[in-house]
């Protein structure tokens, strides 16, 4: 009888410590391509990084200004538009922009990251038809060499002061806030 009991605790046990065994083990290789996925994302995230700084040269700007918008849906709102132009041999397939709004001493005061790509407001698609200024899916317009492509975006979250400044039509006296009209942009990143 001791013999069956002991015989039936070592069985249960080989049991468990071979399930915990391979679980570790699908567990650790789970982890490893976790970690690989991690990786390559974090790759090529510094790549797009790079591209941007590197081709920063090829991306000119023009016609670049925030306001409050004065028809349609921009109506009433802070916005952020200008024209971008792709002077390099290279289509940007994706941009991430950074608009910085600075002080008289060059400190940010807001800061709002978006792609210029983008529609306006988004987009959806029903079916075959893409709706355009909806809020939606991923379509983004690719920038070929020598092409411009036009941007307008509205300022989120936009501080009063800077709103109050946009109100006033830029009409800045030593009196006003601190934001005197200074606004910065700068390709994030690039690819393509």
């Amino acid at each position: 009888m001791m013999k069956k009991k002991s015989m039936i605790v070592a069985l249960v046990s080989g049991y468990v410590i071979s399930s915990v065994l391979v679980l570790t083990l699908i567990a650790y290789a789970a982890y490893l391509e976790l970690k690989n996925e991690n990786s390559n994302r974090s790759y090529i995230t510094a790549m797009d990084r790079l591209n941007a700084g590197y081709y920063a040269k090829y991306i000119e700007l023009s016609k670049f200004d925030a306001r409050i918008g004065s028809y349609g849906t921009f109506k009433g709102e802070a916005i952020v538009e200008g024209v971008i132009k792709n002077t390099g041999n290279r289509g940007i397939v994706d941009m991430l922009a950074k608009v910085k709004f600075l002080d008289t001493d060059g400190a940010i005061i807001y800061e709002v990251v978006f792609r210029p790509q983008e529609p306006s407001l988004g987009t959806v698609s029903l079916t075959q038809i893409a709706i355009p200024y909806a809020s939606g899916s991923n379509h983004r317009a690719i920038i070929k060499p020598g092409e411009s492509l036009p941007f307008k975006k509205i300022l989120t979250s936009c501080p009063k002061e800077i709103l109050s400044e946009l109100k006033t039509g830029g009409a800045f006296t030593k009196t006003s806030g601190r934001w005197q009209g200074k606004v910065d942009f700068e390709p994030m990143l690039v690819q393509f």
